[in-house]
C-alpha cells in the first residue's frame, strides 16, 4: 500500500464493489487490482465480510415500534427545549445567589465587628508607643504641614540657626 495508486484504489474499493463508480474509473480499478496482490486481498477481505453481514437476519420489529420511537425523540426534543430555556434562569440564579452570598457575609462581618467594638487599646509600653508613632504617621495634614514648615526653614535659613542653637 506504499504506491499513490494503491491508496487511490482502496480509498475508491467500497464504491467499486458496490457498482457506483464510472464505467472509466471502475475499469482503472479492475487494472490495478488485476496486478496488485495487496488491494486484490482488501477487496476479498471487504467481499467477505459483506457476505457474513448478508447472512444476518435481524430480529423482526415489533408493532409499534416505530410510532413509540418517534414520540420518544419528539419528547426528548422537547424536554432539550424546556432545558434550554431553563438554563439562562441556572446561570442568573447562581450569580444571584453569590451575590446575595457576599453581602450577607459583609453584614455579618459589620456586624461582628461591631458587637466587638473598635480596635483595643494597647497596653505594653512598646504597643503605646508604636501607637503613637503609627497615629503620627496617619495624620497626612500635619505630615504635610510639617514639609512645608522645613521647606521654608531651608529657603530663608531659618532651619540652621535652630539646628545650631
Amino acid at each position: 500500500m506504499s504506491s499513490p495508486v494503491c491508496h487511490w484504489v482502496r480509498s475508491v474499493l467500497t464504491a467499486y464493489l458496490d457498482g457506483e463508480l464510472k464505467a472509466s474509473t471502475a475499469a482503472a480499478v479492475r487494472r490495478h487490482l488485476a496486478r496488485c496482490e495487496s488491494c486484490r486481498r482488501r477487496a476479498k477481505e471487504l467481499q467477505d465480510a459483506w457476505e457474513l453481514l448478508d447472512e444476518f437476519k435481524p430480529a423482526p420489529v415489533q408493532p409499534g415500534f416505530t410510532e413509540r420511537m418517534m414520540a420518544r425523540i419528539v419528547e426528548e426534543k422537547e424536554l432539550q427545549a424546556l432545558e434550554a430555556r431553563l438554563r439562562p434562569n441556572r446561570v442568573l440564579r447562581q450569580v444571584a445567589a453569590t451575590v446575595l452570598g457576599l453581602a450577607a457575609g459583609l453584614v455579618i462581618g459589620f456586624a461582628i465587628y461591631g458587637w466587638t467594638g473598635h480596635l483595643r487599646e494597647p497596653n505594653s509600653p512598646i504597643e503605646r508607643e508604636v501607637s503613637r508613632h503609627i497615629t503620627f504617621l496617619e495624620d497626612a495634614e500635619l505630615l504635610d504641614e510639617i514639609a512645608v514648615i522645613q521647606a521654608i526653614d531651608r529657603l530663608t535659613g531659618a532651619g540652621g540657626r535652630d539646628s545650631g542653637a
